[in-house]
């Protein structure tokens, strides 16, 4: 009997202890969820591309939970970056959203298409080239204006050889500044573009 009365305790005594944790947990959770740290928003309507000065944002605090780890905390340097995407007044800044790098010098991809005699023959991923635009013969075969280098130090992301084989074309996805896209786009509206392996 005296068996059977201790083990019963005992499972009392576990039951309690278990509940009483389970009841510290949801507590400690609840706390958690609820404390407030201060995070980066913007003071008003912010452009895309723009430079963080420390008149455009200020900290406020907020009780984010589970979604803290999205938003940058005040105490990160912020002044200097660049932003990504527009930020509306009172709008959290996300970590997604900024850069170090100014747009000017932020990579793109960009596809173009160019005469398969247009490159070198050997070109490969990765390589470093320079892009020359070549005006095409006017009517009467007079040509307009000369050939003039566009972009330098661009790297090459993707090569389709096999697009040659049902035009005189190659497919290639070039990897360049920001600054120098709208100027290789300009380019391809008339005349052709020259790969030229870089030489370093």
């Amino acid at each position: 009997m005296n068996t059977y009365k201790k083990a019963a305790q005992t499972r009392f005594i576990v039951a309690v202890s278990l509940f009483a944790a389970a009841i510290i947990s949801a507590l400690s959770l609840t706390a958690l969820g609820n404390r407030t740290e201060t995070y980066w928003v913007a003071k008003y309507a912010l452009e895309p591309g723009a430079q963080i000065t420390g008149s455009d944002i200020e900290v406020t605090k907020v009780a984010l939970g589970e979604s803290a780890q999205k938003y940058i905390p005040g105490q990160t340097q912020l002044v200097g970056s660049y932003l990504l995407r527009a930020q509306g007044a009172g709008e959290l800044i996300s970590i997604n959203e900024v850069s170090d790098i100014p747009p000017s010098q932020r990579a793109q991809q960009v596809p173009i298409a160019v005469h398969s005699s247009d490159l070198p023959s050997d070109l490969e991923l990765g390589e470093s080239v320079n892009i020359y635009w070549v005006p095409e013969s006017a009517m009467g075969g007079v040509q307009v204006g000369s050939p003039k280098g566009i972009v330098y130090g661009a790297y090459i992301r993707s090569i389709n050889r096999k697009s040659a084989n049902f035009s005189s074309d190659v497919a290639l996805s070039i990897s360049l500044f920001d600054s120098q896209v709208i100027t290789l786009l300009n380019a391809t509206v008339n005349g052709r573009l020259v790969i030229v392996r870089a030489v370093n």
